[in-house]
């Protein structure tokens, strides 16, 4: 595996945590409105919830980067405006980056 790769495999892992974990509270009181406000989240949710963003943001820069290497405008603009092609890229179209 790249090392470039945990990041993207981390991320992907966070993203489906976030959803299992949303699922799993969807029938507590204070998901009655479908969302969590400020004062309804724990410390470690709320930080939970920025580390998720934060990651895929980190997969989209490294495969925009990736791609900018390959000179490849049509993936470039594609992960940057379009985020789960960067999960995509990454980790199916170009895995073996010399860069």
């Amino acid at each position: 595996m790249r090392k470039d790769n945990v990041i993207p495999l981390v991320s992907l892992a966070l993203l489906a945590c976030a959803i299992a974990y949303l699922w799993a509270i969807s029938g507590q009181p204070r998901m009655a409105d479908g969302g969590l406000s400020d004062d309804e989240m724990s410390w470690a949710e709320k930080v939970f919830a920025l580390i998720v963003p934060l990651s895929t943001f980190a997969t989209m820069f490294i495969a925009a980067r990736r791609a900018y290497w390959n000179g490849s405008w049509f993936w470039l603009l594609a992960c940057l405006f379009l985020w789960p092609l960067s999960y995509v890229y990454t980790l199916l179209v170009n895995r073996n980056n010399v860069h």
